[in-house]
């Protein structure tokens, strides 16, 4: 974070795998540039940075990631680049671009950055072992060994200057090679452990005293006048270029098209609902007697805990993947995270719902529920799977990683069980945690669909008994201490924790946030 216009190209590429290149960019560049230039514009932009970037050929084709097949590693690192090039920044700051490539891909994206400084910008890039092939692509080098500076001029004088410190070199030994391993230490605790220490370090004084040969003018930004330091980019914006519809919309588009365009994901989910649903179908088969009252408390019970865990467990496993890659793009401006979590939250709620409909289409008929009452429960299922969906996203934004969320999951789950209104009496519940039913996710689905299910129905006498006779579903309901239960009050409830969850993810994502180092000119001694 400085007050330099210049872009920074961070190490690991995150993008959202099921975009491709060209929405990737125009996504941006809409984000950005959409108040300033036309529709028309925007696309010439998106179309120049493919150009630029060489990555025309693949305009069409998904980002991917370590799981979907998309563009090669190269091409995203090119992405990645391109993104930050939209607002044409003069300084482009690279992480390690060259890291997980092979030599190839390492090359390609080299020259891309070669062309870019040949164009007029200053491109800064942290590289590992390069081999000389990219090593000679560059001007200059700034060589660090554990944190100490080591050399820093023109690279093609780099081989001159070690050889004129009396460290010769080898002809068929390649520069990079060659000074790689002048600075680097040798392993063990031997004679050349210690040469390798004393090598390392009159190479660093001899840099310290060529670097107190260097003068830096720490005030030369105060005296720029507004216009020329608005024309440089040396203003600091705290505010997103475009609109907060404008941000909805974009982001409501992508949060939707990711969600359906992941078929795979989408086909196991599927598969996951019918198969339970055919579980449960080819076991339950409910009739009217009395054991059948227990018979429809216990599957309603599954149901409600099953469809909580299902829920949950894809947000929570997914979610924290994107937090990483919204974090980077709040961070840098792009847009607010009321407008992506309202989108977020509302995209999410068609597939949620379809796959509960799904779900309670395939089970109603095969275990025998009340014909009349089949809206209802879809309904009821489909509301419950949204709140424990909305959890699930709670429980991801506030968590800094998978591995938390993860760990998180199975406490949350195990008291959402005790509490689902039926497996402790809220008389018997420790009076500093009697807030906790209240809250049950568990429990609300369960009631809901009790209610559903028992209301109107009439029980004969014969069968195993289970306690006393309960001729109507009414009776039954009190026998579970559901007499004062209702469907509004159920759904009320759900309604209450979809709303609560909702915003206080929107709190953990707001203060979820990247910290920067403010760049500074070093002090005069």
């Amino acid at each position: 974070d400085s007050q330099l216009p210049a872009a920074f190209v961070k190490q690991e590429d995150t993008f959202f795998p099921h975009m491709t290149v060209r929405e990737t960019l125009a996504f941006r560049v809409e984000l950005k540039l959409g108040r300033k230039l036309s529709a028309a514009a925007r696309e010439d932009v998106v179309n120049e940075l493919m150009e630029t970037l060489s990555l025309t050929k693949v305009a069409d084709t998904i980002v991917g990631d370590a799981k979907i097949r998309g563009v090669s590693g190269g091409e995203r690192k090119r992405l990645s680049i391109a993104c930050e090039m939209i607002s044409s920044p003069p300084v482009i700051i690279l992480d390690e671009p060259t890291s997980g490539l092979d030599s190839y891909q390492a090359q390609q994206v080299v020259n891309t950055l070669r062309k870019l400084a040949d164009s007029g910008k200053t491109v800064i890039a942290v590289i590992h072992q390069p081999s000389q092939k990219v090593f000679s692509t560059f001007d200059d080098l700034l060589l660090i060994s554990d944190g100490r500076q080591m050399y820093f001029g023109e690279v093609s004088k780099a081989r001159s200057y070690f050889n004129n410190l009396g460290y010769k070199s080898e002809s068929e030994v390649g520069t990079a090679e060659y000074i790689i391993d002048l600075v680097s230490k040798s392993s063990g605790n031997g004679d050349a452990s210690e040469e390798s220490k004393i090598r390392i370090d009159r190479i660093a004084q001899e840099a310290k005293r060529s670097a107190e040969k260097i003068s830096f003018v720490a005030d030369a930004g105060k005296n720029v006048s507004k216009s020329t330091a608005h024309k440089m980019g040396m203003h600091k914006s705290h505010r997103c270029i475009a609109g907060i519809f404008r941000q909805f919309k974009l982001l409501f588009q992508r949060s939707f098209r990711e969600n359906f365009r992941g078929k795979g994901v989408i086909l196991i989910k599927a598969v996951q609902q019918v198969s339970t649903a055919l579980i449960y179908g080819g076991i339950y088969n409910l009739g009217n007697n009395q054991s059948s009252i227990q018979d429809r408390i216990g599957l309603i019970s599954l149901i409600a805990i099953g469809t909580t865990n299902l829920a949950m467990a894809s947000t929570i496993r997914s979610f924290p993947k994107e937090k990483n890659i919204v974090t980077g793009e709040v961070g840098s401006k792009l847009y607010n995270v009321f407008p992506y979590f309202i989108s977020k939250a509302i995209a999410e709620i068609p597939l949620v719902a379809g796959l509960s409909v799904l779900f309670g289409s395939v089970i109603y008929p095969l275990v025998g529920l009340q014909k009349d009452r089949f809206r209802n429960f879809l309904g009821l299922t489909s509301l419950h799977s949204i709140a424990s969906q909305s959890a699930g996203l709670l429980i991801g934004s506030i968590s800094p990683n998978s591995d938390v969320s993860l760990a998180l999951f199975p406490p949350i789950i195990v008291l959402n069980i005790i509490f689902d209104g039926k497996n402790i009496a809220a008389e018997n519940v420790p009076r500093i945690i009697r807030w906790l039913p209240k809250i049950g996710l568990i429990r609300w689905g369960y009631e809901g669909m009790c209610v559903n299910e028992f209301t109107g129905l009439k029980f004969e006498s014969s069968g195993p008994f289970r306690g006393p006779v309960a001729k109507t579903g009414e009776d039954a309901l009190a026998r579970y201490g559901l007499e004062d239960a209702s469907i509004e009050r159920a759904v009320k409830a759900q309604a209450a924790v979809i709303g609560v969850s909702w915003f206080l993810s929107f709190l953990g994502l707001s203060a979820t946030k990247q910290k920067y180092v403010v760049m500074k000119p070093p002090k005069k001694s």
